[in-house]
C-alpha cells in the first residue's frame, strides 16, 4: 500500500441499496464543509451507508484505565490481540437503523405509511478482508457471498497495521505523520484543519486495528482542532450502546441547508470506534412542518469483529 485515499474514495464495497433515496449524504457533507462557500439547490439521491466501509477492525484487549488531563476516563488498552496469519480473513458485521424517510427533497422529507410501515428498519452488512492479500468478500442481503472477489482500496490491513505500529502517541507530531500518511486529492480545497478533521476520522472509521496509546491520542488532536466539537449530551449507537458524538461544526453551509448533522460515535471509555449517526436538526423540515427536536435519520454500530479462517465463515 503506497498511499491512502481520502473518504470519498472508500465507499466501494459498501453494501447496494434498496432504497437509495432514504440514506444521509455522509461524504457530501463531508465534501461541503471542506470547499468554498456555495449555494446547493435541488434533490440529490441518497445511497444507504449498510456498513461503514473498509478492513475490519481487529478486535482489541481491554486491561486498565488511565484518566488524561484534559477529558473523561479512558480505558486505555496496552495489550492487542495475536498477529493474525497472512491466510485468515477479518470479519466484520455492521448494523444500520436507517428512517424510512423519503428524502426526494432533501430540505422536506416526507413520511411515506403503506402496509406494514415502520419509522425506520433495520439491517446488517458482513465483510471479509484478508489480512495479508487485501482481499474482500461480502455477504448478500438473501445469503449466500458475492462471486466477485474485491480489492480493499487500502492494500492489505497487515500493512496498515504496521503504519499505524509506528504513529507517535504525541497529538502534534501524531497529525504531522498522519498527514503523509492519508493524503488528500490535489487540489482538494480543504482548509488544513478540516483536513485534519477528515484524516482522523477517517482514521477512527477505517483504519485496522488502532494501537490503544494511538486511539487515544487522535481523541485528544481531535479535541484540539479548530471547528470540532465533543457534545456533552449522551449518545448511543444502533446497539444502544453509550457513545460519545463528534462532529464538525455545523457553522457550514451544508447543514445550514438542510439541518442535517453528520457525527462520529466513539466508546466514551476506550474511544473505540463504534459507529456513525446522522441528525435532522430542529427547526429542519418533515412532512412540511418544522420540526422542534432533533429526528434520527440513521445510526450505525459496529456488532461483531472477528479473525476467521475462511471467508463466508462467522464466528
Amino acid at each position: 500500500m503506497d498511499e491512502m485515499r481520502t473518504l470519498q474514495d472508500f465507499r466501494a464495497d459498501a453494501p447496494d441499496a434498496d432504497r437509495a433515496r432514504l440514506a444521509p449524504g455522509r461524504q457530501r457533507l463531508l465534501d461541503e464543509i471542506g470547499r468554498p462557500r456555495r449555494r446547493l439547490r435541488g434533490g440529490w439521491l441518497l445511497a444507504v451507508a449498510g456498513a461503514v466501509s473498509g478492513v475490519v477492525v481487529a478486535a482489541v484487549l481491554v486491561t486498565h484505565v488511565v484518566p488524561p488531563s484534559d477529558g473523561p476516563r479512558v480505558k486505555a488498552e496496552y495489550a492487542t490481540p495475536p498477529e493474525p496469519r497472512d491466510g485468515q480473513w477479518l470479519y466484520r458485521k455492521v448494523l444500520t437503523r436507517q428512517s424510512t424517510l423519503n428524502f426526494r427533497d432533501d430540505n422536506n422529507p416526507v413520511t411515506e405509511k403503506g402496509p406494514g410501515w415502520k419509522p425506520y428498519w433495520t439491517h446488517a452488512a458482513e465483510t471479509w478482508t484478508q489480512y495479508g492479500s487485501g482481499k474482500t468478500r461480502k455477504a448478500l442481503p438473501a445469503g449466500g457471498m458475492e462471486s466477485v472477489v474485491g480489492t480493499s482500496p487500502l492494500g492489505a490491513p497487515k500493512d496498515t497495521r504496521a503504519k499505524l505500529a509506528r504513529m507517535p502517541n504525541e497529538p502534534l507530531e501524531l497529525m504531522r505523520a498522519l498527514r503523509d500518511i492519508i493524503t488528500m486529492p490535489k487540489g482538494d480545497p480543504a482548509a488544513l484543519d478540516i483536513a485534519d478533521y477528515r484524516r482522523i476520522r477517517f482514521a477512527f472509521t477505517e483504519l485496522d486495528a488502532i494501537p490503544p496509546k494511538v486511539r487515544l491520542s487522535l481523541f485528544r488532536t481531535l479535541r484540539m482542532i479548530p471547528g470540532v466539537t465533543v457534545r456533552q449530551e449522551p449518545a448511543e449507537d444502533a446497539l444502544g450502546r453509550p457513545a460519545i458524538a463528534v462532529h464538525w461544526s455545523d457553522d457550514n453551509e451544508f447543514t445550514q441547508d438542510t439541518h442535517r448533522r453528520d457525527e462520529l460515535l466513539l466508546d466514551p471509555e476506550t474511544y473505540e470506534f463504534l459507529g456513525e449517526r446522522t441528525l435532522l436538526l430542529a427547526g429542519g423540515m418533515i412532512d412540511s412542518k418544522v420540526t422542534t427536536k432533533d429526528t434520527l435519520i440513521q445510526v450505525t454500530a459496529v456488532e461483531k469483529t472477528a479473525v476467521v479462517d475462511k471467508s463466508g465463515t462467522r464466528p
